[in-house]
């Protein structure tokens, strides 16, 4: 799994809604055209094709030279994502204001994103098969501890989602096709939040 870390001026290119939407689309269903990707969106081609040139100037989305020679026709540019997921810590964003707001408007897009696939799910739960609502969980812990301890608890937590992410392919070519068919994306969304010590 290869991850981007955010620097200011890629942090600032990123916080744009549709290169959001782009950069997801490609990660989670693979290499596109502009064209593709404006009709998957509800974008026009020459909307999708600027803001990709933008995602490509700051590293997030390549050239898939293999897309293009196995299904594009003539000159048309197939886009692929550079890299699995992002990551950002936003302590470590500097003064500057656009970098700032840059900051402020990607975490509020993805905790709003979160919100709304949490919606999602609990409005969907009656109709899901029940080896799957068990293996859902919702769970919450309050924990006192300072700030070097709730950063350690988040590395352990990531190292193991990379793990299992990691070895998703192989654990599900080795387990068969019965497993295969059974398999569905599952999305884990971690919050470490700090409350007030009112709270």
């Amino acid at each position: 799994m290869e991850a981007k870390a955010l620097d200011g001026p890629s942090l600032k290119a990123l916080a744009h809604p549709l290169r959001m939407r782009l950069l997801a689309e490609l990660r989670y269903h693979g290499p596109a055209t502009a064209t593709g990707l404006g009709e998957a969106l509800g974008e026009s081609s020459g909307a999708t094709s600027y803001h990709l040139r933008v995602l490509a100037a700051h590293g997030f989305v390549v050239d898939d030279t293999a897309a293009r020679g196995g299904r594009g026709r003539g000159r048309e540019r197939w886009w692929r994502a550079a890299q699995d997921m992002t990551s950002w810590a936003s302590g470590e964003v500097g003064d500057d204001p656009e970098e700032r707001a840059a900051d402020d408007w990607l975490a509020g897009y993805l905790g709003r994103g979160a919100a709304r696939r949490i919606d999602e799910w609990l409005a969907r739960r009656g109709s899901v098969e029940p080896e799957w609502l068990a293996a859902g969980d919702q769970s919450d812990y309050r924990i006192v501890m300072t700030p070097e301890q709730s950063r350690a608890m988040m590395a352990e937590v990531h190292a193991v989602a990379v793990r299992y992410w990691e070895a998703s392919g192989d654990a599900l070519a080795a387990a068969g096709p019965e497993a295969r068919d059974r398999a569905r994306p599952v999305e884990f969304l971690f919050y470490a939040m700090p409350l007030d010590r009112e709270a």
